[in-house]
């Protein structure tokens, strides 16, 4: 993944940190200008530069002074418009353009007064329009001055504050594997557009809905065909389980011919070119700190799951006397069911991208149709019994949930991408028909929050039980393995060692990138002699280092080294000891170069020696960080090695092996 155009940019802006804040100055005030600041992503921007800030890149104090500046200038400016023009300020284009917003502005200010400043500038479409509303409405300049002043000084950091955390995390990351900040980077932001898309559709489709329901019905029910398939389904007096389940399964087996002609990939013995893009892009950021997250999220993909929780829910609404919803409810999940069968027969493997040596998991996978299925229509049930404002919650928790699921699953080989969409799209369209069914015939409510404590919690019950019982094996079936490069140790000895990686990581934010040495020696051997010369193995972090890590004095007691990644597995040794002054380390890591020696098959091992100094972040959390280290601390990485062969080959590069026996 070419990042060097970010590097530029960030380097640059390291150099010339004052146009940052030049920069942050001026969004700041053309976003708090009447109107202007509706076209203008200041929020975005914003959370660019605090991840700046989080990185290092610029200082908190300057650019906090510029935004709150910016801001306060653009509010008194809005504000002495507002007052100049007074109610003619509507007259007047733009202003005039926007009459829905300004009236929104003038009930907001109406209602909530001086505090409508303050509430104002946190909320983003009110934002470039409380100020001018304010002085169009005679608001006193003393008074909005000292409301505005500290509304503008709090509301800058607290804008920057996501960035400066996701910033800061960022570089934890790339100190780490730059898989893992990439990896973080991408479902970040898929999660936010499916976020934002959701919020932004829900509402225009929410009003429209109901006539296309309604004209798409009385279609369906003049059409001689579709009348007969249908009718059952879709009318309302017609309420037999036997009719609508018989009509359901016809459906389903139709819904399921016309998906396979309309993706024909999955026939194909080869994937298509976005499917082996796809494949490729995901094997490319694999990485040793997140795959444990990604096998645990990919078991919500296993039947029982679904199916558990979904009878549990099916129980509930018999017991709570909704049996209208409870037969739809089985409709709905049976035909997920039988949607995953069908798909399961008809989608080729799923992605061999290592040998899984006739694990279970190499069997055709059509995972995402019956989660589809159960967390969609039971949006659909649950949106339903809520207010119209609050109805697009539970759409977006399922949306986020099979999103999670999704980028799981195509992250580990487990799906091609066209499989992915292929369940994904049938679910939904079995959804939208039984969905269409149900609302039609629902009539009376039950309680939306017990349901929801139904489902929900026995979902997440049987989810933490599926990761108990497999996660450990499935990680185990699907860690990448290195891939071996077999060439004589003489040849090596020689020359060869050229060949091999000169760096850890391509990222120059991290400090430490070159390998030290290549060692053809057993890490237990290299272990040994190590320690009985002062070093210690580190011991092996976990998830209580997030905790650790927010020890506000943190030493090498309390806070852990983490493992770092080279083609995204983990080092095979990691060892450390103290430097003067304290609060530094000296750190050897060892990993798996993928090479093989022969004769014997020995693994050659790519060594880092680095300097380990532990850095706080913002305040709030600690970690260590590479440096390059000084070439005087050689010595106590050679004086163990006695007996062992060396050679120095570059002026920072040894090779270490055993000494050869002669014939």
């Amino acid at each position: 993944m070419d990042t060097g155009w970010t590097q530029e940019l960030l380097n640059w802006l390291n150099a010339h940190p004052g146009w940052g804040v030049s920069i942050v100055f001026l969004v700041s005030f053309l976003e708090s200008l009447v109107l202007v600041g509706i076209l203008l992503p200041g929020i975005v921007i914003l959370f660019g530069v605090g991840a700046l800030i989080g990185l290092g890149l610029l200082e908190m104090v300057p650019v906090w002074v510029a935004a709150s500046t910016g801001a306060f200038l653009g509010d008194v400016l809005s504000f002495y418009v507002g007052r100049r023009f007074r109610a003619h300020l509507l007259d007047i284009w733009p202003f005039s353009r926007y009459p829905a917003l300004m009236e929104r502005g003038t009930r907001f200010f109406h209602a909530h007064g001086a505090k409508s400043v303050v509430a104002g500038r946190f909320i983003g479409p009110l934002r470039p329009v409380i100020p001018s509303v304010a002085g169009m409405m005679g608001m006193k300049p003393p008074r909005f001055l000292a409301v505005d002043i500290p509304t503008c000084l709090v509301w800058a950091p607290s804008f920057l504050l996501p960035g400066m955390l996701f910033g800061a995390s960022l570089e934890v990351a790339s100190e780490y594997t730059a898989r893992l900040a990439a990896m973080l980077v991408i479902v970040l932001a898929i999660l936010w557009m499916t976020w934002w898309l959701i919020r932004f559709l829900y509402g225009p489709l929410a009003t429209r809905s109901a006539r296309w329901m309604r004209h798409g019905i009385r279609w369906s029910r003049r059409h001689p065909l579709l009348g007969r398939l249908v009718g059952p389904v879709l009318d309302p007096s017609r309420g037999e389980v036997l009719s609508v389940s018989m009509m359901g399964i016809l459906l389903v087996i139709i819904l399921w011919g016309l998906v396979m002609l309309l993706f024909l990939s999955p026939f194909a013995d080869q994937p298509k070119a976005v499917d082996q893009a796809v494949q490729e892009m995901a094997l490319a950021l694999r990485n040793h700190l997140t795959d444990p997250l990604m096998v645990g999220i990919s078991q919500l993909s296993r039947w029982p799951v679904s199916i558990f929780s979904a009878f549990a829910l099916f129980l509930w609404l018999l017991g709570a006397g909704r049996q209208s919803a409870a037969v739809h409810w089985l409709i709905a999940i049976g035909g997920g069911g039988l949607l995953h069968v069908l798909l399961s027969w008809s989608l080729r493997n799923t992605p061999q991208v290592f040998e899984m040596a006739g694990y279970t998991l190499q069997s055709p996978s059509a995972a995402m149709s019956l989660p589809t299925v159960a967390l969609t229509f039971f949006a659909v049930m649950e949106a339903g019994e809520l207010a119209r404002k609050h109805r697009h919650w539970p759409y977006l928790v399922s949306a986020l949930i099979l999103i999670l699921l999704g980028l799981s699953r195509l992250y580990l080989g487990l799906e091609w991408l066209s499989g992915a969409l292929m369940g994904l799209v049938a679910g939904l369209a079995w959804t939208a028909i039984v969905g269409i069914a149900y609302r039609q015939r629902a009539v009376r409510r039950f309680s939306g929050a017990a349901a929801s404590l139904i489902f929900y919690g026995s979902f997440l019950a049987l989810f933490s039980w599926q990761v108990s019982e497999h996660v450990n094996k499935d990680l185990s079936a699907l860690t990448a393995p290195a891939v071996a490069v077999r060439i004589s140790e003489s040849e090596w000895w020689a020359y060869g060692w050229k060949d091999l990686p000169k760096e850890r990581t391509q990222l120059s934010s991290v400090a430490s990138r070159s390998f030290n040495a290549q060692i053809a020696v057993d890490p237990e051997r290299v272990s040994k002699l190590l320690e009985s010369n002062g070093w210690k193995k580190a011991p092996e972090a976990d998830w209580r280092w997030i905790i650790q890590a927010l020890n506000p004095e943190p030493d090498q007691a309390s806070l852990p080294l983490l493992g770092r990644a080279f083609q995204g597995r983990s080092e095979k040794l990691l060892l450390s000891r103290d430097l003067e002054p304290e609060g530094r380390l000296l750190t050897i890591r060892l990993w798996d170069s993928g090479v093989r020696l022969e004769p014997g098959g020995q693994i050659l091992y790519l060594a880092q020696l680095s300097e380990e100094v532990l850095v706080q972040r913002l305040g709030l959390f600690s970690y260590w960080r590479s440096t390059s280290v000084d070439k005087s601390h050689f010595g106590p990485l050679l004086s163990p090695f006695g007996a062992l062969e060396k050679k120095r080959v570059d002026e920072d590069l040894l090779l270490i092996r055993e000494i050869p026996h002669s014939d």
